[in-house]
């Protein structure tokens, strides 16, 4: 027998029912109740010691090449002064500021798919709004960044204005916001580049955009964390294996394509409770001295097949519109600059939302059951939309840690140890390859 018209609605708004319920839970519980539980902003006041510094002695020195940027020092400094014997005030502003960030985010992603969708001549489906809440209410690392009060999600904000601002051809609300993202972390400046490529006025603008701000952090904070800043973070990039930081490479949720090949040439030691130095031994990849040579040969050769399957798809003629260029391109880049990064995890994935809904609003142009079930895949391998804990049993990561050495991970990290989240984000570039060479 087939559905009859009623049935099939029926059956759609109790699913809808169904995922607007699990998303409400989801969002009191992991987007309120747990950030608010404890403070737990030990990274940001980490990152918030050049202030400290020039609170308490006058000058804002840097002691690591991976500080981050003055613009994250932008957004504290109005209060940090004020809250330095008052954690809990802090926790709340950084808070605050995550919330903010997820609203602007979204909208600026929604209102770039709205205009792509416009440019085609496609009406937008009545679902598309829904699918979207629901995808970045149950997408789990936005949620581990909300929990940590961290700033990837002024990262993602700030990328997903740059990305409808430049899809809608104002140019200098895109370079500024790059500049900004880049100097926020510095995982973003790798756009610059890109705006190289495809759009130089725009390039010279986001230079332009980025002087100034170091210019003002100049005056504010002095050489280290103003003109001497961009050249300390392009010199860690460009001088260690994880951005400054050597030991990132083997630590064992690294999920880039490099730390993923690492992996596969090494193991984990189990740790000894009586003899266990800090959080090290046991969580750092172990890769025998007779095998480090192939391990770091085959890790860059991954790195330089991903990096040439990339420049491929931005430097060929492409025959289309600029508007649908430029959206599918800017997804490709926000996935592909988390894959080639030295050293990335679980957290970082929130940097792929905006990617992943655009490929979602491809799926719904075009309705293929087969994309819509890899895409569906991607997610729960990303986003987590189940638990992590419980999807990572389903899939046995605890099982195949421990026959590497993990059997000492939670589940949640030898979901990363193992290396599902790269594996979604490969599954997703294969739908993005399907659904824009059809557009």
């Amino acid at each position: 027998m087939t559905a009859t018209p009623n049935g099939r609605n029926r059956l759609i708004t109790g699913v809808v029912a169904i995922a607007a319920l699990y998303s409400l839970v989801h969002v009191v519980v992991s987007g309120i109740i747990q950030p608010l539980r404890s403070e737990n902003i030990g990274q940001v006041i980490e990152e918030l010691q050049p202030l400290y510094r020039l609170f308490t002695t006058g000058s804002a020195a840097v002691d690591h090449p991976r500080q981050y940027g003055p613009v994250f020092l932008f957004l504290f400094h109005p209060v940090y002064r004020f809250t330095l014997s008052r954690p809990d005030l802090l926790a709340w502003y950084a808070y605050a500021l995550d919330l903010v960030a997820i609203a602007v985010a979204f909208v600026a992603t929604r209102r770039a798919i709205l205009f792509w969708l416009a440019s085609r001549g496609l009406t937008p489906s009545r679902w598309l709004t829904p699918a979207l809440v629901f995808l970045w209410a149950n997408f789990s690392p936005l949620y581990g960044v909300l929990a940590i009060k961290n700033v990837e999600l002024w990262e993602l904000a700030l990328i997903a204005v740059a990305g409808a601002a430049w899809l809608e051809g104002r140019r200098w609300v895109t370079a500024w916001s790059i500049a900004a993202a880049a100097l926020v972390k510095m995982l973003p400046l790798v756009l610059i580049p890109y705006l190289l490529l495809r759009d130089r006025r725009t390039f010279v603008y986001a230079l332009v955009a980025l002087g100034a701000l170091l210019t003002a952090s100049q005056l504010l904070y002095g050489w280290q964390m103003g003109w001497g800043y961009l050249p300390m973070i392009v010199g860690a990039a460009a001088g260690g294996e994880g951005y400054g930081n050597a030991a990132g490479m083997i630590w064992h949720e690294n999920v880039s394509i490099r730390g993923a090949a690492v992996k596969l040439f090494g193991y984990l030691e189990t740790p000894d409770p009586f003899a266990m130095k800090g959080y090290q031994v046991g969580y750092y990849v172990v890769v025998p001295e007779h095998l480090r040579a192939t391990a770091t040969a085959v890790a860059w050769s991954a790195q330089a097949v991903a990096i040439g399957w990339l420049m491929l798809r931005l430097i060929r003629p492409m025959q289309t519109i600029r508007t649908t260029l430029l959206y599918w391109e800017w997804a490709l880049v926000a996935i592909m600059m988390l894959m080639l990064a030295p050293q990335i995890s679980q957290d970082y994935m929130i940097l792929t939302l905006g990617a992943f809904s655009f490929v979602m609003a491809g799926c719904f142009a075009h309705r293929r059951a087969s994309w819509w079930i890899a895409f569906a895949i991607a997610v729960l391998l990303v986003g987590n939309v189940v638990p992590r804990g419980l999807f990572g049993r389903l899939v046995a990561a605890d099982r195949l840690a421990a026959l590497d050495g993990g059997s000492h991970l939670l589940v949640s990290e030898a979901y990363q140890y193992v290396g599902f989240p790269l594996l979604g984000l490969i599954v997703v570039l294969a739908v993005w390859t399907r659904v824009s060479r059809t557009t």
